[in-house]
């Protein structure tokens, strides 16, 4: 089984899970490097990397490339190990953080992490747990069980080799793309309770590429809360977006039906529900919808005036008194 021509967006028909392979992240215009890593089945083509190494591939057009597979695991680790060092050696520049070859579970990335938690603690640098879970390929429990109930106590923290490019990186003055985004969301998530733009949650959640959950977290204060309100960099097209002076065609035509509803209750005009629903090229229910004697199921809608042609079509329906 060849797997090099397999790109990122087809994963593999078949992988073996007893066996581990070595793979490259490159940009395919140039054919530059600029992730190494090792895995098993679609590790690969799964989960996100390092802030960095996202970011590239959001502005370039990239793709993955197996080195080596049927690899054993140490073997994997050692390979993986040798073509950071290669690269690095020969001036490309990786976004690997961690220098390779280290198991999840290894004394020496348990250690590092626990000197990161240190600095966390001290607010030296700034970074989630889930954050450090994708940084050191570690699962989320593993990383919060270590930060929060002393696991791998017997494991004394130590410095890792790439703490110039980690403290550059998560530094306490930093934002990375998800954090800058939590950012956002809570400026736009503030302009909606002031009333500044009109959208629901899910609208926002849908602009930033999050879940409704996420950005209901986000308000809540259960994640990102140490995140202020950032100013998002398009500002404009939010407010344009969002507009609460805009109305939809939909909301223009229920408007509408508003509008005339009442003029007919009012004694005003004397017409048909049919007659509505002809004039506003729409149907006799949902016209109907808006004169339910049940309150709680009756349209209620912010009234729009017809256009022009309308209300002329609308002057047989005027009651002459007298």
């Amino acid at each position: 089984m060849n797997l090099s021509q397999t790109t990122n967006q087809q994963e593999p028909l078949e992988l073996r899970s007893d066996f581990f392979y070595v793979y490259e992240y490159y940009i395919t215009d140039s054919g530059d490097v600029f992730y190494v890593g090792k895995g098993a089945t679609k590790r690969a083509w799964k989960d996100t990397r390092n802030a960095a190494c996202e970011q590239i591939k959001k502005d370039y057009k990239w793709d993955v490339r197996i080195v080596q597979e049927n690899l054993t695991e140490e073997a994997a680790l050692a390979m993986e190990k040798g073509l950071i060092l290669k690269y690095r050696e020969e001036g490309d520049l990786l976004t690997n953080i961690l220098p390779g070859g280290i198991k999840a579970t290894d004394t020496e990335i348990v250690a590092n992490l626990k000197y990161l938690l240190f600095l966390l603690e001290k607010k030296v640098i700034n970074v989630s747990l889930s954050e450090l879970a994708n940084f050191f390929l570690m699962s989320s429990s593993t990383v919060w069980h270590i930060a929060n109930e002393g696991h791998y106590r017997e494991v004394e923290p130590t410095i890792p080799e790439s703490i110039n490019e980690i403290i550059k990186q998560f530094h306490s003055n930093a934002y990375n793309e998800d954090r800058t985004r939590a950012g956002n969301a809570k400026y736009v998530l503030s302009l909606l309770e002031k009333g500044v733009i009109r959208c629901s949650q899910a609208k926002i959640a849908e602009h930033y590429g999050m879940t409704p959950s996420n950005i209901s977290s986000i308000k809540k204060g259960q994640t990102y809360n140490d995140v202020p309100p950032l100013i998002p960099d398009d500002i404009g097209i939010i407010l344009e977006k969002f507009n609460p002076f805009y109305l939809s065609e939909e909301e223009k035509l229920k408007g509408r039906i508003a509008f005339i509803v009442r003029l007919r209750n009012e004694g005003i005009i004397s017409i048909t529900n049919t007659d509505i629903a002809t004039l506003l090229s729409t149907t006799s229910y949902l016209v109907a919808e808006f004169t339910r004697t049940n309150e709680d199921r009756k349209y209620i809608y912010k009234e729009v005036r017809p256009t022009n042609e309308i209300m002329q079509k609308l002057i047989p329906y005027f009651v002459l008194k007298s």
